[in-house]
């Protein structure tokens, strides 16, 4: 009885560790596509990129929303967003990864687009 009793619990154990164990999934929404390709800034030696989408909501971050998709941007200290608003048209150029969640990309410059 001892016997069947530590069989079952050493059965029951490898079940729970199995069940607990990670498996790698791959997302299937894709990144948004960048308007223009990188451009290499000497002061930064960081890439410059550019992306265009609607303003969602601007506070101490913006959020923008691009195919349906929100990203968030953290603005450089010398950003000027006089005459930004919610709702508006953009192109946003920034450095870092958009992919990035713990670091947000920096927005070094927005812009209006033309309707």
């Amino acid at each position: 009885m001892k016997r069947a009793a530590s069989i079952f619990l050493l059965g029951a154990m490898v079940l729970s560790l199995a069940a607990c164990g990670k498996t790698a999934k791959e997302s299937p929404a894709a990144a948004p596509v960048e308007t223009t390709a990188p451009v290499e800034t000497a002061a930064a030696n960081e890439e410059e990129h550019a992306i265009s989408g609607v303003v969602n909501k601007m506070g101490d971050f913006l959020t923008l929303l691009v195919d349906g998709e929100y990203l968030i941007f953290d603005f450089a200290k010398d950003l000027k967003v006089d005459g930004i608003s919610e709702g508006d048209d953009v192109t946003v150029v920034y450095t870092g990864a958009l992919d990035n969640e713990e670091t947000p990309p920096v927005a070094i410059e927005i812009a209006k687009n033309e309707t």
